[in-house]
C-alpha cells in the first residue's frame, strides 16, 4: 500500500556527518565565552565537556535523552564562565563546529518525487539538539522542502526505539500508523522501533556512507515485513513503480 506519509531518521538516513568532531564543536563556542574568571584553557574546557559527556551517556537510559542547552549551561556554570550569545544560539555554533553535515546520495530528488505526489513528510530523530536547530540545518540542504513536523529526542524525552517518540509523531500526524512508513539506517533503533509503532519499517542501508551501525545491523536478523532499500532511487521506485 502507497503510504500516505513517511517518517525519516536524520543521521546518515537524509543526512550524515562524516567530519564529526566533538572537539572542534567545544573550541568554537570557546571563542564566545566573554567572562572567564578562573582563566580555563580551551584545552581543559574541551576536556571537561568531552569528560563529562561520557559520564552523562554511561548513565543515562538508551531511552532517555537530554538536551545539550542543559548539558552546556551547567559546564558553564561550573566554570563561572558566560557567553556573547543567548543559549539557543550557542547550540547552533557547536553542531555547526562538530559537523556541518552531508547529504546522502539523491536525498533531494526522492523528497522532491514525494512532494510532486502529495506525499507527507517528517521527521524523528535521536539527536542532543533541538527540533528547532534540526529544521534549520534540514532547510540547509532541502530549501524547497517543509517537512510537516520535525521531532527530536532532546525535546520530547524519549530516544527511539521507546514507543512515546513514535506515538507523538503518529497522533501529530493524524493518520493511522499502517498509513505511515519510517525510513532509517539503524536496525534496532529505526527499524524494530517503527515495527513496534505499527509503522511500516524501510531500512535505509547505502553503504557507500561511512556509518558505525553496519556490523550492528548485520547482528540482527529482521522477521518481519518491511523494505530494505540501497538508496533513495529504490524507494521511489518501490512506491510509484512496482
Amino acid at each position: 500500500m502507497k503510504p500516505k506519509m513517511i517518517l525519516f531518521d536524520y543521521g546518515g538516513t537524509l543526512l550524515y556527518e562524516p567530519d564529526f568532531c566533538p572537539s572542534a564543536g567545544n573550541q568554537a563556542i570557546y571563542s564566545y565565552i566573554i567572562e572567564n574568571p578562573n582563566h580555563v584553557s580551551l584545552q581543559e574546557f574541551s576536556d571537561y565537556l568531552l569528560l563529562l559527556f561520557e559520564e552523562i551517556r554511561a548513565l543515562r537510559s538508551e531511552k532517555i535523552e537530554m538536551h545539550e542547552h542543559i548539558f552546556l549551561r551547567y559546564v558553564l556554570e561550573h566554570f563561572n564562565m558566560k557567553l556573547l550569545i543567548p543559549i539557543e544560539k550557542a547550540e547552533e555554533i557547536i553542531w555547526n563546529g562538530v559537523s556541518k553535515g552531508c547529504m546522502t546520495p539523491n536525498a533531494d530528488k526522492m523528497l522532491a518525487v514525494l512532494r510532486e505526489n502529495h506525499i507527507r513528510t517528517g521527521i524523528i530523530s535521536n539527536l542532543c539538539w533541538s527540533s528547532k536547530a534540526l529544521t534549520k540545518r534540514l532547510k540547509q540542504f532541502f530549501p524547497e522542502h517543509d517537512f510537516e513536523f520535525v521531532i527530536t529526542s532532546s525535546d520530547y524525552i524519549f530516544r527511539k526505539p521507546d514507543i512515546h517518540i513514535f506515538d507523538i509523531a503518529i497522533r501529530k500526524s493524524k493518520l493511522k500508523p499502517e498509513e505511515i512508513w519510517y525510513c532509517g539506517n539503524d536496525v534496532e533503533v529505526d527499524i524494530f522501533g517503527a515495527y513496534q509503532a505499527n509503522l511500516f519499517p524501510v531500512y535505509y542501508d547505502d553503504r557507500t556512507i561511512p556509518s558505525r551501525f553496519y556490523e550492528k545491523n548485520d547482528s540482527f536478523s529482521i522477521e518481519f515485513p518491511h523494505l530494505r532499500i540501497h538508496s533513495w532511487e529504490e524507494l521511489t521506485k518501490e512506491i510509484f513503480y512496482e
